[in-house]
């Protein structure tokens, strides 16, 4: 009975003076503190897991981003690629030009290991018409001769190799001399130019045709130095070589061109040959 007047004693006092909305509010006041003091966990790791999911997405989409630049430069290393090497095949038919050979085109499969020769292998043999000794070029300049001979690939052996010799003359003099290897890629030499020769930097180097390995007028280099020595009998001539000996890929073979020759005939007629006349006799 006292808790069922109590309750209607507060009930009217409720109703009239607005008691317990008033108690309400105050203890609502007193108690917020700690509402927010128990909620802060469950926010502190709401907020941490959503930091630690924004940080995962940066780093998935930083590592596609990745992805996606590696993919575009490859792309463009690739074109790039694919530019340098038609400027090197539209070199090569560019140095065919006005020549009365044929050429055959072969690329670079494998680079001799021996450091003491300068030898490559071409993806050309003896079943694609490939012989000893047959000179080989690039867009630049001779390159070397071919050495040995398989069926399906050759090697050739570089102008630069320390055993190799390449007959050749000054183009603006006709002075004709032997450029050596010299095991250096950089540069060839003609160690037997007389002192007095009339030779300068800058002069190029073209093959003579003796030896009947090269054809003669193709361009082999340029003469980088002369060095000429008061007690010596011959100049020393440094020639830097026209081709790309440690950078290319593509090369020709030089084949000289194989014309039919066609003998005149002599038309023959079926008509009686005229009557010479015969010698009278005085006697």
């Amino acid at each position: 009975m006292v808790y069922i007047l109590l309750s209607v004693v507060l009930m009217s006092m409720d109703q009239r003076g607005g008691y317990v909305p008033r108690i309400r509010n105050a203890m609502e006041s007193v108690f917020e503190p700690v509402f927010h003091l128990a909620g802060w966990p469950s926010r502190a790791i709401r907020s941490v897991a959503e930091h630690t999911r924004a940080r995962q997405d940066l780093i998935d989409q930083n590592r596609q981003l990745l992805e996606q630049l590696l993919k575009v430069g490859g792309s463009v290393q690739t074109q790039s690629a694919l530019r340098q090497e038609n400027q090197r095949l539209r070199s090569l038919l560019e140095s065919t030009q006005g020549r009365a050979y044929e050429f055959r085109f072969a690329e670079m499969i494998r680079v001799d290991l021996d450091p003491f020769s300068h030898k490559v292998w071409i993806d050309r043999g003896s079943e694609q018409g490939v012989t000893e000794g047959q000179a080989v070029i690039d867009g630049r300049g001779i390159v070397g001769q071919v050495e040995n001979v398989h069926r399906y690939a050759s090697t050739v052996r570089l102008i630069s190799d320390p055993d190799h010799a390449l007959p050749v003359q000054i183009n603006r003099t006709g002075l004709r001399t032997v450029a050596f290897g010299t095991g250096d890629t950089s540069h060839l030499l003609m160690p037997n130019v007389p002192l007095q020769a009339d030779v300068g930097e800058g002069d190029m180097i073209v093959t003579s045709g003796l030896g009947d390995r090269f054809p003669p007028g193709f361009p082999a280099g340029e003469v980088a130095r002369v060095e000429r020595n008061s007690g010596d009998t011959f100049a020393i001539v440094y020639v830097r070589p026209y081709a790309a000996l440690d950078r290319g890929r593509e090369v020709l073979l030089i084949e000289a061109k194989t014309e039919m020759q066609v003998e005149p005939q002599i038309e023959t007629s079926s008509a009686v040959p005229p009557v010479l006349p015969q010698p009278v006799d005085e006697s």
